[in-house]
C-alpha cells in the first residue's frame, strides 16, 4: 500500500465524520447514501462536488465487508434515502460469489423497486488464486434482473488508467478517485 494511501484516508475519514455530525434533513428525492468500504472512504471525499444539490451522506469505513450492507440499509427505516451507492465486496473471499449474490439480492429487497441502488464491481488482485471476476458477473447478472440495480464498472474504467492505482492493486490515486466519483455521479442521477 502506498504511503500516499494513508494521509487520503485519514483525510476522508475526518470528512466523513464532520458529514455524519451534521443535521441530516429529510429523505427526499435528491439524498444519497454512500456506504462501504476503503474505496468508498475515499471516493466520498469528491463524491459531493459532482452532486451538487444532492445531500451526500457518506458512511465508510476501511475493511468493511458485504454482508454488513443489508443490516446498515435495514436500520434506516422508512428513512433510507432513495439512492444508495454501495462499495462492498472488495474485501470478502472471492469463492464465495453465490453468498455475495445473495447478499446483493437481499440488499435489494431491503431498499426495494422505489430506490436505486449503485453498486461498483471490483478492482483487485486474486485472493488466495482466485479473481473477483465471479462477483463482478454476479452484480452484472442481477442487474439484467432488477430495473432499480446500477452496475458502475469500475474494472472498465480501472483498466483503462493503471496508473491510478499503486502497488495494492486495489486503491487510487485522488485522480482516480475523482474520477470514480464523476462516474457514480453521472450514474445516480441517472436514477
Amino acid at each position: 500500500m502506498s504511503r500516499s494511501f494513508f494521509p487520503t484516508v485519514a483525510l476522508a475519514a475526518l470528512a466523513c465524520a464532520l458529514v455524519a455530525g451534521s443535521p441530516a434533513g429529510a429523505a427526499g428525492n435528491r439524498t444519497v447514501l454512500s456506504y462501504g468500504d476503503s474505496l468508498s472512504v475515499g471516493t466520498n471525499l469528491y463524491l459531493g462536488r459532482y452532486l451538487r444539490g444532492w445531500n451526500v451522506r457518506p458512511v465508510a469505513a476501511i475493511s468493511t465487508h458485504a454482508d454488513q450492507v443489508p443490516g446498515a440499509l435495514r436500520s434506516y427505516g422508512s428513512a433510507l434515502p432513495r439512492v444508495v451507492v454501495v462499495s462492498a465486496g472488495t474485501n470478502d473471499d472471492p469463492g464465495r460469489v453465490s453468498g455475495f449474490a445473495r447478499i446483493v439480492r437481499e440488499t435489494l429487497a431491503i431498499a426495494g423497486p422505489r430506490r436505486c441502488v449503485v453498486w461498483s464491481t471490483i478492482v483487485r488482485p486474486p485472493y488466495a488464486g482466485v479473481s473477483y471476476s465471479g462477483y463482478n458477473r454476479a452484480l452484472a447478472t442481477i442487474a439484467a434482473h432488477h430495473l432499480n440495480l446500477r452496475v458502475f464498472d469500475w474494472v472498465k474504467m480501472a483498466g483503462a488508467h493503471s496508473s491510478w492505482f499503486g502497488s495494492d492493486g486495489v486503491h487510487p490515486t485522488a485522480t482516480g478517485y475523482r474520477a470514480r466519483a464523476a462516474a457514480i455521479a453521472r450514474l445516480v442521477m441517472r436514477c
